[in-house]
């Protein structure tokens, strides 16, 4: 049933069809909005992947991080999932110089002055996972854009995901300058109990609108730089000809730096020829229904991840 599921989204999710996704996906959460967070954990990950996970007893790193979601909470989490917020803790870090330039941070888009900015701007929603746009004078439909925006306004993205972390956010739109992403490539650090132990290397990140490419490729690999031998249902690109950034080793040191008040998160940066950007600190990772496979590596990569590790503080009950 997964199987047809994840095929027909990537169906729908492609030009006029989106609508009928976003209808489908509404109904699904208010199905769902009756369901424990727990429930709603297990239910979610079965539907996504047609795994069962225990989380009374966790061993794969799967069920080890939606533990995490459902019964860890770092006030830090928030701050770093708000995309405005998290700015702040990357400048306490001392690493200010790898945050993307700002053009303004609006309230609501009728706020936006785009007279005054240039042709071309990349927007996103800070307070939710997804929702960007790029902008470009005389060509954009601006009516469309804001319909998108002014939705994600009234989105509580925790509703959608039941990742404690988004929970009460205030709703922004950051206006950045654009960026052509083919000049650039994704990679994302996953950090567990201080030290990357993965990283991901993504090309052809973005689609002609700025949101994710449903076409990216996603290759993985372990510190040592070498090819993770795993599946986790995403197409690879040829990795023969690959240069990794020269600053590959600096990249491990600011992602365990700036994961290190959390037992586990992804850290992302997008790498050019001259220039490192910070990106974000995810949480959960496709909402915390990523898996490897074979599974040997979920028991692998859980057994690294010591949840007793976590101040008690940090943990609610049922």
């Amino acid at each position: 049933m997964y199987k047809i599921k994840k095929k027909l989204r990537k169906y729908l999710l492609k030009g006029p069809t989106k609508d009928i996704y976003e209808f489908l996906s509404k109904l699904r959460i208010k199905y769902y909005s009756k369901l424990s967070d727990k429930e709603f954990l297990i239910k979610n990950m079965k539907s996504n992947t047609g795994l069962s996970v225990n989380l009374d007893n966790p061993k794969m790193l799967c069920e080890k991080v939606l533990w995490i979601k459902y019964k860890y909470r770092n006030p830090l989490m928030k701050t770093c999932t708000d995309k405005v917020e998290v700015r702040q803790y990357i400048t306490d870090k001392g690493y200010k110089n790898l945050l993307p330039e700002i053009l303004g941070v609006y309230d609501k888009f009728d706020d936006i002055d785009f007279e005054n900015l240039p042709d071309k701007t990349f927007l996103k929603s800070s307070h939710a996972s997804g929702i960007n746009q790029i902008v470009i004078k005389n060509n954009t439909d601006f009516e469309n854009v804001k319909t998108i925006f002014d939705r994600a306004s009234r989105l509580n993205y925790y509703t959608k995901s039941r990742e404690w972390n988004y929970d009460g956010l205030k709703p922004r739109i950051i206006v950045e300058p654009f960026l052509d992403m083919s000049n650039f490539i994704d990679y994302k650090f996953f950090v567990i109990n201080g030290r990357v132990e993965y990283f991901a290397v993504i090309k052809e990140i973005n689609d002609e609108k700025g949101n994710q490419s449903l076409n990216s490729k996603f290759n993985l690999y372990n510190t040592d730089l070498k090819p993770l031998e795993v599946d986790v249902k995403r197409p690879k690109f040829d990795d023969s000809n690959f240069e990794f950034t020269s600053r590959i080793s600096e990249l491990f040191e600011i992602s365990e730096d700036l994961a290190s008040p959390f037992p586990y998160c992804r850290v992302d940066f997008l790498v050019s020829e001259d220039s490192v950007l910070f990106g974000e600190i995810t949480f959960f990772p496709t909402g915390g229904n990523s898996v490897m496979y074979p599974l040997e590596n979920e028991y692998y990569y859980g057994n690294k991840l010591d949840l007793n590790q976590i101040e008690n503080k940090y943990i609610v009950g049922e």
